[in-house]
């Protein structure tokens, strides 16, 4: 039996569990669902809908699509945030444009979030959007300098010279068309944030109730287990803790930077039929997320805040 395989059974036996217990605990998946939609209502809906509905309407109207995978794949993940660098490599990838090894290195420095997000939603939930900027600064240096531990990868060409394709070329011609793509675009991907963040919210509320937090006994190291899940989740919860802004902000700065399972699952799914593994994945998150930390405990120590 190869890997594969076992690894889709695992996950068909631990969805098979989550959905008995949700049948089991409805109250549990009642709160998880609530404070999930009250999240993503109030906190990234009002920031990101909009941010992405411009975005995929400049992606589509736009010229981007002329320019290098290795410069596109970073901009347009810089606009809609996560996981729209993975899709977009993936897209390379599968059509035969990019070797895995580029697309490992593309990955490396284009799985990163959008500004929005930073400076508003996680500067809401620590409450410093001079902190937030912080973060951003991290994230975005950190994701420049993690591409440096994957330069091996680029010795693995692709065979032709990588000719990106429009993302869309129906109604190329026509704003409005485009804008309307626009519309349906943003909430589609307003959907999927909800759909892991109510997941992990509820799984999470699982892991509660089995007391595993509990016998941690440590609000912080607790918030950034929940974060390495959910960073959403995670993050709002360091906001909540009893700790120095400059400590919320190193931590914000890794969790954001290493995305969260939640984020993993999401950028996997988006390099299917592909070389790149969810060990990849996970590998470039996380050393994304340690040199993101490492830089904002130096940056914090040269801003006043």
């Amino acid at each position: 039996m190869n890997k594969g395989t076992v690894g889709n059974k695992l996950i068909i036996g631990m969805a098979v569990i989550f959905a008995l217990m949700m049948v089991v605990k409805p109250q549990i998946t009642e709160a998880g669902s609530k404070a999930a939609i009250i999240i993503w209502a109030n906190s990234i809906v009002p920031v990101l809908l909009p941010f992405f509905i411009f975005s995929d309407f400049i992606k589509r109207s736009g010229d981007l699509n002329r320019l290098s995978p290795r410069v596109y794949t970073f901009i347009i993940a810089f606009m809609s945030g996560y996981p729209v660098g993975a899709k977009v490599t993936g897209d390379y990838m599968r059509s035969g444009e990019l070797s895995y090894g580029e697309g490992k290195y593309i990955l490396s420095y284009s799985l990163v979030t959008g500004p929005a997000f930073i400076i508003f939603t996680i500067g809401e939930f620590i409450g410093s959007r001079e902190g937030a900027i912080v973060v951003a600064v991290a994230h975005y240096l950190g994701a420049f300098m993690n591409r440096w531990f994957y330069k091996e990868s680029l010795t693995c060409r692709a065979k032709s010279s990588p000719k990106f394709r429009p993302i869309s070329s129906a109604g190329e011609n026509n704003l409005m068309e485009n804008f309307t793509y626009g519309i349906l675009g943003g909430f589609k991907a307003m959907a999927v944030i909800l759909a892991y963040l109510m997941v992990f919210t509820i799984g999470i509320n699982f892991m509660e109730m089995t007391g595993i937090f509990a016998v941690i006994a440590n609000e912080t190291v607790n918030s950034c287990i929940k974060g390495f899940m959910e960073m959403t989740i995670g993050i709002n919860l360091v906001g909540m803790c009893d700790i120095g802004i400059k400590l919320k902000i190193i931590l914000a700065s890794m969790l954001v930077s290493f995305g969260g399972l939640s984020v993993i699952g999401q950028s996997a799914s988006m390099v299917r039929k592909t070389d790149i593994k969810v060990g990849d994945i996970v590998k470039i998150k996380a050393t994304h997320g340690m040199i993101a930390a490492i830089l904002s405990t130096l940056i914090v120590n040269f801003v006043v805040l």
